[in-house]
């Protein structure tokens, strides 16, 4: 077992962040975390509380590097709107083969639990709402950018990227069809642009 002073905090968080993601908060037992993380009860305790404090810390961790690898493709591209196309395609359509779950972890969260969890609640959806706020601030790039109507309410499209990020991943979680998937992706893009 590792010892509190030598592990890697990054990697041990990415450790439980997989397997919570995976079996999500109710059905991870204290067990499992603990060979995941390879890592003594007290070391855990000490290191990062209890199992919901830890959870939630994985759940940070999780928008963390999402927001990683979005700042990652918005870099890539010369226009915003690219970036965060190219950021929704990976995110939607090959996440059954890259991650623990094809649902969001955050969404997976709020699904999972009630409000004798409150506390880890209002984490999730104020991560939520922070994702929200970037795709707006994005969209209004890709508006000045000349990539999308100048008409649009930023707010708007960006609370319509994330319905249907949730409900094409949960399609593709259902169904595993992941050529309507792409499709309907495709189309949802188009009409944006051309409106």
């Amino acid at each position: 077992m590792a010892n509190i002073s030598k592990f890697d905090r990054e990697d041990v968080l990415e450790k439980a962040k997989n397997l919570f993601w995976q079996k999500g908060f109710l059905a991870t037992s204290t067990r499992e975390i603990q060979t995941t993380m390879d890592m003594r009860p007290g070391s855990i305790y000490a290191a990062f509380g209890s199992k919901a404090d830890l959870f939630q810390q994985t759940l940070i961790h999780y928008a963390q590097t999402s927001t990683d690898v979005l700042n990652e493709q918005l870099a890539q591209h010369d226009h915003a709107w690219d970036g965060l196309k190219q950021y929704l395609r990976g995110l939607i359509v090959p996440c059954c083969k890259q991650v623990p779950s094809e649902l969001c972890m955050v969404m997976r969260t709020l699904a999972e639990l009630d409000e004798s969890h409150q506390e880890t609640l209002d984490i999730a959806k104020n991560l939520l709402t922070q994702v929200e706020n970037r795709f707006a601030s994005i969209v209004e790039q890709a508006q000045q950018q000349g990539d999308l109507p100048a008409q649009f309410d930023k707010n708007k499209i960006a609370k319509k990227i994330q319905v249907h990020i949730i409900g094409l991943r949960s399609y593709l979680k259902a169904t595993g069809d992941t050529d309507t998937v792409n499709q309907q992706l495709e189309e949802f893009f188009t009409q944006l642009e051309t409106q």
